[in-house]
C-alpha cells in the first residue's frame, strides 16, 4: 500500500523533472501526458536531446519497488482460499504470474527504451499479460470466499480495463501515425495507474481479512508456511 502511494509521488515527480522532447514535439520543455509515453520518463536522454538523469533515477525506483513488492505480494494467494486441490494449483500459478510480471517491473525500470528498445518492450509486454493472467485467477479465488465478493468486484472492472488494454497493445492502432500514438501514450498511462490503484484496494481489503478473527482462527497457520 506504501509502495502504490510512493509509485504515484514519484512519477509525478520524474514528470516534473522531465526536461521536454517527444516525438512528435522535439521543442517542447515539459512532459506532454498526450504525446510522452510513460516509458519516457526512464529514458537517459530525451527526444530533444537532453540529459534525462533525475527523471531516470525517480523512475527507476518506482518501477523497482514496485516489481519488488508484486514479487512479495504473490504469495498473498494463501490468504484467500487453500481448501481445496484445485485451488492451490491456481494459488501457485498466480504466485508464478506475479513473479513473471513484477520481474518484468524491474526489467522495464532499468532497460530504458532509447538504448534497449526490443528488450524494453518485452518486458513491458509480460509485465501487463501476465498481471492480467495473475488478476483473472485471482478473481476466481476471491469469489469462493464470500468475505471477498467486494474485492472481485475491483478486480473484474479492472481485468476489463486490462484486457482491452492488452488487446490495443498487441494489436493497434499503429503507433506510425500521431492519433495512434496519442491514444497508446494516454492509454497506458490509464492502464499503469489503474494498475497501482487496483493493487493498493487489493492489499488495504486483504489486509482487513487478515485482521478477521476467522482469518487468524484458521488460516494464519498456513499463510506463512
Amino acid at each position: 500500500m506504501i509502495t502504490s502511494v510512493f509509485f504515484v509521488i514519484l512519477t509525478g515527480l520524474a514528470m516534473v523533472a522531465y526536461p521536454g522532447g517527444s516525438k512528435y514535439d522535439r521543442t517542447s520543455v515539459h512532459y506532454n501526458i498526450f504525446l510522452n509515453f510513460f516509458s519516457d520518463l526512464g529514458t537517459t536522454i530525451t527526444y530533444s536531446g537532453k540529459q534525462n538523469t533525475l527523471s531516470n533515477i525517480l523512475f527507476i525506483i518506482a518501477l523497482g519497488s514496485t516489481g519488488l513488492v508484486m514479487i512479495y505480494f504473490s504469495k498473498i494467494w494463501r490468504a484467500i482460499d487453500t481448501t481445496s486441490h484445485e485451488h492451490k494449483i491456481l494459488g501457485f500459478l498466480s504466485k508464478i504470474f506475479l513473479v513473471i510480471s513484477g520481474s518484468s517491473f524491474i526489467g522495464l525500470a532499468f532497460t530504458p527504451w532509447n538504448k534497449f528498445f526490443d528488450f524494453h518492450l518485452i518486458f513491458f509486454k509480460l509485465a501487463f499479460s501476465f498481471l492480467l493472467a495473475w488478476t483473472l485467477i485471482i478473481i476466481f479465488l476471491q469469489f469462493s470466499n464470500r468475505k471477498m465478493r467486494g474485492l472481485v468486484i475491483v478486480n473484474i472492472i479492472f481485468a476489463l480495463f486490462l484486457s482491452g488494454y492488452d488487446y490495443f497493445l498487441f494489436t493497434g492502432p499503429n503507433f506510425g501515425s500521431e492519433e495512434g500514438f496519442e491514444f497508446q501514450a494516454i492509454t497506458q498511462k490509464l492502464i499503469v495507474y489503474l494498475a497501482i490503484v487496483n493493487l493498493f484496494i487489493q492489499a488495504f481489503g486483504i489486509k482487513r481479512f487478515l485482521r478477521s478473527a476467522d482469518f487468524r482462527r484458521n488460516g494464519m497457520k498456513n499463510f506463512y508456511v
